[in-house]
C-alpha cells in the first residue's frame, strides 16, 4: 500500500521542499518567517495546526493576522498560519490555516470583509511560500494512494 508524500489542506499547490538535512530545515524556517515577517502582518504567536496527521506531522511556524472592525467596536480576529508539514516518505510542504475570532454583538455585516482579508493575507503567505519552495501540482493519483506530482511555476 503506497500513499501520497505530501498532505496539502488549504494552500493552492504544493509548496515543496525535498531536504538534505536539518541546517537545511532551520534555513527554510528562517527563510519563511523572515519573508512573513516583511509584510509588516507577522505574528509569532500561531495556533496549533488543526489538520495534523500522524504520518504527517506539522509545526506551526508563525501567523499573519488583522483585525477588522466597524466604528462600533465590533470586529473580526483575522488569522492565518503557515505550517510546514512532513513528507511522508520525504521532503516537507508549507501549508496553512485560518481561524476568526469575532469581538461584539453584531458583526454579520463584517463576514465579507474578514473573508476578504483573509484572501489578502493568505495571498501574501502563498507569495512568500513560492519564494522558497518548488510549487506542485498533482499529475495523478492512483487506487493505492500513490500520487505522481509536476512542477507547477509560481507566479506573483
Amino acid at each position: 500500500m503506497a500513499t501520497s508524500n505530501f498532505h496539502n489542506v488549504n494552500a493552492s499547490h504544493i509548496f515543496a521542499v525535498e531536504l538534505q538535512d536539518t541546517y537545511e530545515y532551520d534555513d527554510l524556517i528562517d527563510n519563511v518567517k523572515s519573508g512573513l515577517k516583511e509584510t509588516g502582518y507577522f505574528n509569532l504567536l500561531t495556533k496549533t495546526d488543526p489538520d495534523e496527521l500522524r504520518s504527517f506531522p506539522s509545526t506551526a511556524i508563525g501567523s499573519l493576522d488583522n483585525y477588522v472592525e466597524d466604528s462600533e467596536g465590533n470586529g473580526i480576529y483575522v488569522q492565518i498560519t503557515a505550517v510546514v508539514r512532513s513528507g511522508y516518505y520525504d521532503g516537507v510542504n508549507l501549508d496553512w490555516h485560518c481561524s476568526f475570532e469575532e469581538y461584539g454583538e453584531t458583526i454579520e455585516h463584517l463576514i465579507p470583509a474578514a473573508e476578504a482579508e483573509k484572501n489578502r493575507l493568505v495571498e501574501m503567505i502563498e507569495n512568500v511560500f513560492g519564494e522558497f519552495t518548488q510549487p506542485l501540482g498533482v499529475t495523478a493519483q492512483f487506487s493505492n494512494g500513490e500520487t505522481m506530482y509536476h512542477p507547477i511555476s509560481y507566479q506573483k
